[in-house]
């Protein structure tokens, strides 16, 4: 039967071995960096494809800037087809947001190709000032800071504008236009969704929501100058190109060594002569093309200083040095290694075991708190058989959170909608975590920690680790045991 393509095949087929695979994603275990996904593939054959439960191969993933790739390869399609020049100004497609007088100073200069450089005439993101609900036109009534064209800002605002102009010319959401031109042909237009601003626009610069094997396919087409495995041409060989050289230096601005290598339109650099899309929490889709590999894997390292980096220094120790151009021998016993860890894979946990005799002396009992940010006036903890429930008020009435020791209890967030996963550990015999992992169009999480006294009154911290919602999670609190009712 004829292979056909993301087929498995072995790893040492490719020129890998499949042990390398699993010390890599042992190694992020182990220093609790929790990833959701792992692909890897060569030439055309996926050699190696992990998902953490409950993410499954059908899930969509908020991919967060790998979007901004998405907005790139349409307005790459535009350019081609001739309906705009990279050297148009972008002020020029906007007038219902430019003053009869003109364009700021500055902002009238600033050109798509500047744009997707990310080299504007802004050092941060116009939209995410305080009051702003017109994201589109909030990038045209803020004054500058300076002359386009000559320093790198990372700009999501600029993105942003760069998917209204390719739905403001095309008439069509951006998720529709880039299915249209290509996503269905690689069968990856049917998850795919894009998230929207308050406007309705599509939230071009973060808001792709898409499973790891469509952007897997979209990764390879891309590699592979725009043609897809039937050699039929989906995107323009000459913008792509160019797309993934070098074009602002990032040298100063980049926080880790693989933000330091420079950025494209729309893509990364990346050290080994790699390029890509790279989104926060650790969202990647990489390619090196003189290895013929290519590399997709979806996460939240949020929480973790560096942790992104940590994903690509666990390839370069494990991976990288042990990669062959030529087959290795068949390795039967490491491939259903591979296999085996790969059909075992769920989401981290925390650690730490039910601290027993504690947790006896306040299972069932309840808190009344101070005064606090968080708005919580009171909780309870229950126990029993490895889980638990977190109980608590506050002004938007009672909630629950199901917890587990030593797995995650999959449930909705309360108020919010959004799946989570939530887990508990004693990490002292007074000190409990618990925490939610966000897990839907919204990735973060949020922590609560318990630091109980002799007397079992308690301190609570409250983390939240997310971009825009669960913002009255963030706080330090102190409360009073209850007493026991009766007593």
């Amino acid at each position: 039967m004829q292979k056909t393509f993301l087929d498995h095949v072995s790893c040492e087929s490719q020129g890998i071995p499949s042990m390398a695979v699993v010390d890599m994603l042992m190694a992020l275990e182990e220093k609790n960096i929790p990833v959701h996904s792992f692909l890897l593939m060569r030439h055309t054959s996926l050699v190696a494809e992990v998902y953490y439960a409950p993410y499954t191969q059908t899930t969509p993933h908020r991919m967060f800037s790998v979007t901004k790739s998405f907005v790139s390869l349409a307005i790459g399609l535009l350019a081609s087809d001739g309906r705009i020049r990279l050297s148009d100004p972008i002020a020029r497609y906007f007038p219902e947001y430019v003053s009869p007088a003109g364009p700021f100073p500055y902002l009238g200069e600033l050109t798509i190709r500047q744009m997707l450089s990310m080299r504007t005439c802004f050092d941060e993101t116009t939209y995410k000032a305080e009051g702003v609900t017109n994201w589109v036109g909030s990038f045209f009534t803020t004054r500058p800071d300076h002359r386009p064209g000559m320093n790198f800002h990372y700009d999501t605002g600029s993105t942003h504008v760069l998917g209204a102009l390719v739905e403001k010319l095309t008439g069509q959401p951006l998720i529709e236009f880039l299915r249209g031109r290509f996503l269905n042909r690689l069968g990856a237009g049917k998850d795919a969704f894009i998230l929207t601003d308050p406007q309705g626009v599509s939230m071009g610069g973060s808001g792709l929501m898409m499973t790891p094997r469509s952007l897997l396919r979209v990764l390879w087409v891309v590699s592979h100058g725009g043609r897809d495995e039937d050699g039929v041409q989906l995107l323009p060989p000459d913008y792509l190109k160019a797309a993934v050289r070098k074009h602002a230096d990032t040298f100063a601005t980049g926080a880790t060594e693989e933000e330091m290598q420079g950025y494209g339109w729309q893509f990364w650099r990346f050290t080994h002569g790699a390029f890509g899309m790279y989104g926060m929490g650790g969202q990647l889709a990489v390619c090196w093309p003189d290895q013929d590999l290519l590399m997709v894997t979806t996460a939240d390292t949020q929480a973790r200083s560096g942790g992104t980096q940590q994903i690509f220094d666990a390839f370069y120790e494990h991976v990288w040095p042990k990669l062959h151009d030529e087959p290795l021998p068949e390795a039967p016993t490491a491939a259903a290694a591979l296999e085996h860890f790969a059909r075992t894979r769920r989401l981290i946990c925390l650690p730490g075991a039910p601290s027993d005799s504690y947790t006896d002396s306040i299972n069932g009992r309840s808190w009344k708190a101070d005064g606090n940010a968080c708005g919580i006036t009171k909780f309870g903890l229950s126990f029993g058989d490895g889980a638990g429930v977190f109980s608590y008020e506050n002004a938007d009435g009672e909630h629950e959170l199901l917890f587990a020791f030593g797995e995650n209890n999959v449930q909705i967030f309360p108020g919010y909608g959004q799946r989570c996963a939530v887990s508990a550990g004693w990490h002292d015999p007074h000190v409990l975590l618990i925490r939610a992992q966000i897990i839907d169009t919204s990735i973060g999480s949020v922590t609560f920690i318990f630091s109980f006294n002799r007397d079992k009154d308690v301190t609570v911290c409250v983390r939240k680790v997310e971009e825009t919602m669960f913002n009255e999670y963030a706080g330090t609190f102190s409360a009073k045991l209850l007493p026991l009712a009766g007593m």
